[in-house]
């Protein structure tokens, strides 16, 4: 596997001093390829993937990954190891990991795959007790629900909130709203 070049947590890390807006895609989006390079053009800091059918959809997110110089994040449920180097291989350059999805030396597995493959690792966290669970595998992201975005969080790691809302105290924010490019260039605007 090639190792990543596109840093997720380095591309989300406030470069607009606002919270980044990370549009998210149905990998079986017929328009996939054509809306990822106008998002990529329009500047959004990254991608993020929903994959229903890995067995069909694993493909089209890698011709994805393959047309954008943004980073690639996969998000739907992952609950093996395997699927971190699926994932690898179709061109993601994170993956979302749900502490409360499989168990804590599990998910450190996964996490550390994550990390020998060049990839960040995004710890999706229900609570505070989980925030403190996942901090010492020392993920580069915590991803959490909005109302958990002002939480304490370990030192140098980012706040990814799982989706966006105004106030919103986070490095960045998933957004299914942002569906075209025109959509993300309007959260620009002052």
């Amino acid at each position: 596997m090639t190792p990543s070049i596109r840093n997720f947590a380095l591309a989300i890390d406030s470069q607009r001093q606002r919270v980044e807006r990370i549009p998210v895609l149905r990998a079986s989006r017929p328009d996939l390829i054509e809306l990822c390079r106008a998002l990529d053009d329009a500047e959004v800091a990254a991608i993020a993937f929903e994959v229903d059918d890995p067995q069909a959809e694993l493909a089209r997110m890698q011709e994805a990954a393959r047309a954008v110089s943004v980073p690639i994040l996969r998000t739907d449920l992952l609950l093996e190891e395997f699927q971190i180097y699926e994932s690898r291989a179709a061109g993601a350059d994170a993956v979302l990991l749900r502490a409360s999805s499989v168990p804590s030396e599990i998910l450190a597995r996964m996490a550390q795959a994550a990390k020998s493959t060049h990839m960040a690792a995004c710890i999706g966290c229900e609570n505070a007790d989980e925030i403190s669970l996942v901090a010492p595998l020392q993920p580069a992201v915590i991803a959490v629900p909005p109302s958990l975005a002002a939480a304490k969080m370990p030192p140098r790691t980012l706040v990814l909130a799982l989706e966006y809302a105004d106030g919103l105290r986070a490095d960045a924010a998933l957004d299914e709203t942002l569906d075209s490019a025109d959509a993300f260039r309007r959260t620009l605007e002052p």
